[in-house]
């Protein structure tokens, strides 16, 4: 396993301990003494430590590994540093990466990268006038860019899938110990996509980007309703209510069809292929 911005070590010695042959980097040299106290202490042969900046990830540099850890360090990169990063962990990732990040609850910014729009926020590391001895005495902010770039969780994930990943989930367990809507942890996946044969309306869905903008939306069972919303539910038949949807929705009184409008040309399309194969008087068995 790889940890990158290691500090003080603390993930890497505990794979380390468990058997894993483990490669920590850490930029400071004030972290790295600690780790290495630490492994010297433990005598742990199979973990490594190495000076240097995870922006200098590369293959060819560190090798490949099966379970990559980027805890505390994606939110400390600038644009674009921080997607050349994304790219490279996904280069040097033989299964799994864990990312725990800040991320950004607003797009107040936008990023072009390779043809791709990202959202996010800029963040303030240091002063535009500090010097290099201050910064290397922050040990909880960049190495050296002044700015990051706090990425939102849908350019997060439409980053991953642009660079390969696979899946993209968010943990619960183990639970974090501070409480945060903006600290999140994330499993990223290095799999290998295939076409759902027996879906494929399901299958075109996967390709889709995540919107940085998009309602809330749940189950009507648990909206508050009025009397006369259950009534009309209760009693009318399908068409009617149909029909009052569309009013309500050219009027603005309800929200929009949430049927993405991908979902509804397909199965226009494959509504006229099934009429014209099956004629409306006959069903597909004759």
């Amino acid at each position: 396993m790889l940890d990158l911005a290691c500090l003080e070590g603390h993930y890497g010695l505990e794979f380390a301990l468990h058997g894993a042959e483990v490669v920590g980097i850490e930029i400071r040299k004030v972290n790295l003494a600690k780790s290495q106290f630490v492994k010297n202490h433990f005598r742990l042969d199979n973990f490594k430590l190495y000076e240097d900046n995870v922006c200098n990830l590369s293959k060819e540099k560190y090798g490949t590994f099966d379970v990559v850890i980027c805890s505390g360090i994606l939110y400390h990169l600038d644009a674009p540093d921080v997607f050349n990063f994304v790219k490279n962990i996904y280069e040097v990732c033989n299964h799994l990466v864990i990312f725990d990040t800040f991320i950004s609850l607003n797009a107040r910014e936008s990023i072009e990268f390779e043809g791709k729009t990202y959202c996010g926020l800029k963040y303030v590391e240091h002063a535009e006038n500090s010097i290099e001895e201050d910064k290397n005495r922050d040990l909880w902010s960049s190495a050296d860019n002044n700015n990051s770039f706090w990425l939102t969780q849908p350019s997060l994930s439409n980053l991953l899938a642009n660079v390969g990943f696979t899946s993209f989930c968010e943990c619960h367990l183990p639970a974090w110990s501070i409480n945060m809507i903006d600290r999140k942890t994330y499993v990223a996946i290095k799999g290998k996509t295939v076409a759902l044969l027996s879906s494929p309306i399901t299958s075109s869905a996967s390709c889709i980007e995540n919107p940085e903008h998009q309602a809330i939306q749940f189950a009507g069972c648990q909206k508050s309703s009025n009397f006369i919303f259950k009534f009309v539910k209760k009693t009318f038949p399908q068409p009617i209510k149909d029909v009052i949807k569309f009013i309500l929705r050219s009027l603005r009184l309800m929200a929009p069809d949430p049927t993405p409008a991908y979902l509804k040309k397909y199965l226009k399309k494959k509504t006229r292929e099934q009429d014209k194969k099956y004629p409306r008087h006959l069903s597909p068995g004759q």
